[in-house]
């Protein structure tokens, strides 16, 4: 396989063989989002970092910068997410896998890495709190991001955790709720019942508000309350809702969204690397 990097963004080249350091890194990305965004850089932390697979010798770096932005006149402090590729002392924003030769000769779409990859998942992740179906010690291990008004989410949670529950010694699944409120208005409202459910450990309940009756732009909490009792037969209150229990809880899962880099749902990983067309998942399942 050949790769070809983007020219316009080598950010540093140097030909000594030994690997560029954590700190060297940090400082080009330091000078380079500071020149290029106009930016403070006022911190940068290392999310991930992992061999690219297949790709002689590269490394990916997810790095999340903390800066200070000017938006609309004011001084705002901004996060931004950053992939990096590094070889030897070799650093750059983009690499790409040349297409796959045809037999008419002509090669396929060039693949960019930063498309194609996400941080791996950390191992703090993986706890009891999020554990949906099968077993904490499985030694598969499926991360779930899903928003319950997604129509792809409804049905792949339905496939997923068929997978699971008939393999539970085999897969371990867990379950983070990522509202997409922007054109989902009320998944923000249905997500916190949900995760009052998952509390109870009531998970079928739970599930069943994938398929609720309410519009996802409704945001009267009346209405949403009323169409998860009818749903479930449980009424929930606004209080539960808002709990400062489900608030935290609902505010970790962002956070690991934020790490993960997700940006839209369903978003799967299997054994912490990113199952980017949704199929790995279920490889490991038993044959029957």
């Amino acid at each position: 396989m050949k790769l070809k990097l983007a020219i316009f963004s080598i950010l540093f080249t140097i030909t000594q063989l030994y690997s560029m350091s954590i700190d060297e890194i940090k400082f080009y990305i330091k000078k380079y989002v500071e020149k290029k965004a106009k930016a403070e850089v006022q911190k940068i932390d290392v999310v991930s970092q992992y061999d690219v697979p297949n790709a002689n010798g590269w490394k990916v770096y997810f790095l999340s910068i903390i800066a200070k932005v000017n938006i609309n006149g004011k001084e705002q402090e901004a996060l931004i997410p950053q992939t990096v590729f590094v070889k030897g002392k070799r650093i750059t924003l983009k690499l790409m896998k040349r297409g796959q030769l045809k037999s008419n000769g002509k090669r396929g779409r060039d693949i960019d890495y930063a498309k194609i990859l996400k941080p791996k998942v950390p191992e703090e992740a993986y706890d009891k709190e999020h554990l949906l179906y099968g077993s904490l010690d499985a030694p598969h291990k499926i991360l779930f991001f899903s928003d319950p008004f997604c129509p792809y989410c409804r049905d792949i949670s339905t496939d997923i955790v068929d997978v699971v529950m008939k393999n539970p010694k085999i897969y371990g699944l867990y379950y983070y709720h990522l509202p997409l409120v922007k054109i989902h208005p009320a998944s923000e409202m249905v997500s916190r019942a949900m995760l009052v459910f998952q509390k109870r450990g009531d998970i079928k309940n739970m599930l069943k508000l994938y398929r609720i009756f309410v519009e996802p732009e409704e945001k009267d909490l009346n209405k949403i309350l009323d169409a998860i009792k009818l749903k479930t037969g449980v009424r929930l209150t606004r209080d539960e809702l808002y709990a400062k229990e489900i608030t935290d809880a609902l505010k970790v899962d962002l956070e690991m969204k934020k790490r993960l880099q997700v940006t839209g749902t369903p978003t799967i990983f299997l054994d912490g690397m990113w199952d980017r067309q949704r199929k790995d998942f279920g490889k490991y399942a038993e044959k029957k």
